[in-house]
């Protein structure tokens, strides 16, 4: 009975390590589209070596199944357009990826699937900033094979960038790229962009394109008079 007692402790505590240095070995690139008012769209892309799933299609916090996959992205907030699965055979590896578009970043977090993630998007002194700090993931940077994996995030922003602490900047697009391995503390990602000039609003809005029609009408008017005589 004890030798049966060792031996599924020992099972178990090797199917629980197994899970641990699995849950790192996944690369991700994500591809978000920013609009001025905080919403958008996005293009991810994860992936891992197909003998990394002899325990299922679930690797840490990623899944390889479609329908977990489409409703870890899903909510209020967030709406999967397009969820496609594939197999590599040239290379033996499995993808998966999602398009979806969001009402408001700074509400990824209510999605499963952006849990980690601290977004922000808000008017700042110096122009429109963004903040996207990934939380922590000691379980993954610890991971044997960690430095072999990458995620990458890339955003095309609404207007000009003022300043960033991007790896790489090209118009107004900013990318980030790191290491799995470098996931062992928070890192934050932050870009400034000019704001959206100003337009028209509200009462004086109103009052000015009053203002515009009755100029059009009076000089209509007075050129009509100006005919007749």
């Amino acid at each position: 009975m004890k030798n049966n007692y060792k031996l599924l402790s020992v099972l178990f505590s090797f199917l629980f390590l197994t899970m641990i240095y699995l849950a790192g070995c996944v690369n991700y690139d994500q591809q978000t589209t920013l609009n001025a008012d905080g919403s958008g769209s996005m293009k991810i892309h994860y992936w891992s070596k197909m003998s990394n799933f002899s325990m299922g299609t679930t690797l840490g916090k990623f899944d390889f199944d479609e329908a977990k996959a489409k409703e870890n992205f899903t909510s209020v907030n967030t709406e999967v357009k397009n969820v496609k699965m594939e197999d590599k055979l040239d290379d033996s590896t499995k993808h998966v990826w999602l398009e979806l578009t969001f009402k408001d970043i700074n509400k990824l977090p209510e999605a499963k699937g952006f849990a980690e993630v601290r977004p922000s998007w808000k008017d700042g002194k110096d122009g429109m900033e963004l903040k996207y700090l990934l939380m922590k993931d000691t379980s993954a940077a610890n991971n044997m094979g960690a430095s072999d994996y990458t995620v990458t995030y890339s955003f095309v922003m609404p207007d000009e960038i003022i300043s960033t602490n991007a790896t790489k900047k090209e118009g107004k697009t900013v990318t980030w790229e790191y290491k799995v391995s470098d996931l062992g503390k928070d890192i934050e990602m932050t870009a400034v962009v000019k704001k959206a000039k100003g337009k028209f609003c509200g009462l004086f809005g109103f009052i000015s394109a009053f203002g515009l029609i009755g100029l059009a009408f009076y000089t209509q008017s007075n050129r009509k008079k100006l005919l007749k005589k």
